[in-house]
């Protein structure tokens, strides 16, 4: 689009068999109107991964996301491991969540997302010796995530929630019964890295 205020000419666009006027042309404002319509904006996109763990005497737990970002809206899956040994008992899992984000900002950005856990494994031995297995798990989360962009590389950090349940817990023998679900909840802090594209 061309702006000719303030221009001084003696041809006229609009009045070419004129030459004594200087009033600038009038351009319409359908006119004005397609050519911002018409103005295309890069799409950016961003991959991410982060990783977070936690260690005591009796817990070990480990948390890993990955996840990619179109205009703000994410969609990601996050592998979450834990193992526990107390009072004879040991515990070994790992559950799967997919998660779903939307992201503010630009340089500088702040993702807010939550989770859903939909997959797992739990593996339970007591101090007897029985075993407990299960795969049936269900659970939810959320999470955040602040970003600082350097070229196409982003530096982050995060917090994440995680909430389940492994339920129909089956046992080697039949001839007693302990456990009948396994709960717990707990949070990690997470660091990572991304890569920042853009598509026109």
């Amino acid at each position: 689009m061309f702006d000719f205020k303030g221009k001084s000419t003696n041809i006229s666009p609009l009045y070419p068999h004129h030459t004594g006027s200087k009033k600038s042309p009038v351009i319409s404002k359908d006119y004005q109107s397609k050519d911002y319509q018409n103005i295309k904006y890069p799409s950016k996109i961003r991959f991410r991964y982060l990783s977070g763990t936690y260690t005591s005497d009796s817990q070990e737990a480990a948390s890993s996301t990955s996840s990619i970002i179109w205009d703000g809206v994410g969609i990601g899956q996050t592998v979450f491991k834990y193992k526990m040994s107390t009072s004879g008992i040991t515990v070994e899992l790992e559950n799967t969540s997919t998660d779903f984000s939307y992201t503010y900002g630009d340089e500088y950005t702040l993702t807010l997302g939550s989770s859903s856990v939909h997959s797992g494994e739990f593996i339970g031995i007591t101090s007897d010796s029985k075993i407990y297995n299960s795969s049936t798990v269900f659970g939810y989360g959320y999470f955040s995530i602040l970003g600082i962009e350097f070229g196409i590389f982003e530096i982050l950090l995060g917090y994440k929630y995680i909430r389940y349940s492994f339920s129909e817990l089956e046992s080697n023998t039949t001839t007693s019964f302990y456990w009948s679900s396994f709960n717990d909840s707990g949070s990690l802090y997470l660091t990572g890295i991304g890569l920042v594209f853009w598509i026109m």
